[in-house]
């Protein structure tokens, strides 16, 4: 993702996250599929600095599963599909396929995110990536955080999850 675009979508994304007070319409989840949903922080210690947030809806498992980022409003701003042989990236119109998750994942954010090891966090299983730390201390509250030193750029990664 070229400089220009991943400014655009981090000001995108930080202008929406500043908007309070607006309701999600509901989504429909198949009653047996695994489902998560809530915020998450992202912020990469590069220069200049990167701060992504949005709402979020996360279903399937590492191996198959899709991952929607949403404004306050409900609206979509990407949405990252994926099974074990293929990843696939919508935003704003655009679509990228990648055979490699985590080059979707920094196509979206700016840097690899541990897709297949948050659903470990959220069944309580403190994987660790290479360079990634976790702290699920507060699991039980609906909060992980996690950090990666290496490679740099430094990353912080936060998920609240809703109640």
């Amino acid at each position: 993702m070229n400089k220009v675009r991943r400014v655009t979508l981090s000001a995108l994304l930080l202008g929406v996250t500043l908007l309070v007070g607006c309701a999600a319409p509901s989504r429909q989840v198949p009653a047996d599929a695994a489902f998560w949903s809530g915020r998450m922080g992202l912020q990469i210690h590069s220069q200049p600095a990167q701060s992504l947030s949005a709402a979020f809806e996360l279903q399937g498992s590492a191996e198959q599963g899709e991952l929607l980022l949403l404004s306050p409003i409900g609206s979509t701003l990407a949405q990252l599909r994926w099974t074990p042989h293929s990843a696939e990236l919508n935003q704003g119109g655009r679509q990228w396929s990648s055979s490699n998750l985590d080059e979707l994942s920094t196509q979206l954010t700016g840097t690899a995110l541990p897709v297949a090891a948050l659903f470990d966090w959220l069944a309580g299983q403190a994987t660790t990536p290479v360079g990634w730390q976790v702290d699920l201390s507060q699991l039980a509250q609906g909060r992980i955080q996690a950090e990666r030193q290496s490679p740099t750029p430094a990353v912080q990664f936060k998920v609240v999850l809703e109640r």
